[in-house]
């Protein structure tokens, strides 16, 4: 196997191509790392003979740090004093290098937040869950001579893989999707109702990276900017008048920096404590891996895991990977499938004891299909903010990718950004805005925006 020495494209904004000699991983840190694995007696009898370094994720898939496949090839000698040659392949996580940049997107805060979640969070829950979470195998997240990095096992080696993001979802990406969710949510409510002290530790660790003080101001910026964009494309799709009152809904609901202080409201403030569990919070397209079937899926990138209502993981899903068709027809049907994912986990979760089956009654009915829609109604401004804040990403040509590194604070401010993204954003984007412009203001959404978190 002979590759040429590539870096991945450093978070997505400038493009991938030669980073020169701090794009490798040397023999010695891949040597470190599978020493430290278990069987160790295995593991220290490797020699990493040489190593392979190249792109971990395609042309502008990745924004907030590089990843890298790291290809080792190895030899162990055996008890027999026979060496066995043999190859593994690794996803390399690092810091991307531009300081600015790092700064303005907040991106040491949430690698700090993702080396948590893999090192004190997943630990904690899988310890608890009777089934198999849908993470892939962290070897290692920390840090080392050369900063944070997060070394996972290559899923592509299990037949996983990504779905085109400009394609989006079926809905048999959706059911894997809702299959999986409930199951991590199922395992955060029995650790909140078996292991309350517990489970308020692992909470203390979850950090929300967004909807807090200190990103306060360059997140209301960054989402006023993708509202005039959104505006600016349901105006450029209403040529038959269809949209005037859609967009009026919106620009009278969403003025003055509300979009930011809805969305927050909504992920932080529940009207129903007893609804909080610890989600994912940033499933969209390229967050997951999937089978070849289709039936397993694996979420990756936690650097936005937070503690909030669960319905927030099922409609940032829906709202920035899926088409109109998949949620016309099957929002019920997701929802219903996840309820049900979600009670069938809980059930293993609960001991054989006198009080299962009351246990079980009261999951049922807090979690009720009518409760759940009423929860995701509610929520659903919230997928209404994050269409308009990822579509751009989501349906951007690759060959057409904003560089971000020379992106700063004052662009935002003086809508720079949005000019740029406007002279790139695809005619699927017009589409997909104009779909859920109409929708939501079928279903009322956009009508209440004014009487929501005023």
């Amino acid at each position: 196997m002979k590759q040429e020495l590539l870096v991945v494209d450093g978070g997505g904004g400038g493009g991938g191509g030669k980073y020169g000699e701090d794009a490798t991983e040397r023999k010695d840190t891949v040597q470190e790392i599978l020493a430290a694995q278990e069987p160790a007696d295995f593991w220290r009898a490797v020699t990493v003979d040489e190593v392979f370094c190249g792109p971990g994720s395609r042309e502008g898939d990745n924004y907030m740090s590089i990843i890298k496949r790291v290809v080792a090839h190895c030899t162990v000698k055996t008890l027999d004093g026979q060496n066995h040659a043999f190859t593994i392949s690794l996803i390399f996580k690092r810091q991307i290098t531009n300081p600015h940049r790092r700064q303005l997107f907040r991106c040491d805060a949430a690698f700090e937040n993702e080396i948590t979640a893999y090192t004190s969070i997943i630990p904690v829950l899988q310890r608890l869950a009777p089934y198999k979470l849908p993470y892939p195998t962290c070897l290692t997240a920390g840090s080392d001579d050369r900063g944070d990095r997060i070394v996972l096992k290559d899923l592509t080696t299990l037949g996983f893989s990504m779905v085109d993001r400009r394609i989006g979802l079926s809905f048999a990406h959706c059911s894997a999707v809702m299959k999986e969710l409930a199951k991590l949510h199922a395992t955060s409510l029995a650790l909140k109702h078996g292991h309350p002290a517990q489970y308020a530790s692992v909470c203390a660790k979850v950090r929300e990276i967004v909807f807090c003080p200190e990103a306060a101001d360059f997140y209301t910026h960054s989402l006023e900017t993708s509202l005039r964009g959104a505006l600016d494309s349901l105006r450029y799709s209403n040529r038959s008048g269809e949209l005037d009152r859609p967009i009026k809904a919106i620009e009278q609901g969403l003025s003055s920096g509300r979009l930011y202080r809805l969305m927050s409201g909504l992920v932080c403030n529940l009207v129903d404590e007893s609804w909080r569990v610890i989600c994912h919070g940033d499933t969209w397209v390229n967050n997951l891996m999937f089978s070849a079937d289709q039936q397993s899926v694996r979420l990756i990138d936690l650097q936005t895991m937070r503690c909030t209502t669960p319905v927030i993981d099922i409609l940032h899903l829906l709202y920035t990977s899926t088409g109109r068709d998949v949620r016309q027809q099957h929002t019920a049907d997701l929802l219903l499938l996840y309820r049900r994912a979600l009670l069938e986990a809980l059930e293993q979760h609960l001991p054989a004891d006198q009080m299962r089956q009351p246990r079980m009654r009261h999951f049922e009915q807090q979690f009720s299909y009518g409760r759940l829609r009423a929860e995701y109604d509610r929520c659903l401004p919230y997928g209404l903010g994050i269409a308009m804040w990822l579509l751009p990403a989501v349906t951007f040509n690759p060959d057409q990718i904003l560089d971000l590194d020379g992106v700063t604070i004052s662009d935002f401010k003086s809508n720079n950004h949005e000019k740029r993204i406007a002279q790139l954003v695809s005619v699927d984007y017009h589409t997909r805005m104009r779909d859920i412009a109409l929708e939501l203001y079928d279903q009322g959404t956009l009508q209440r925006l004014t009487t929501i978190y005023h």
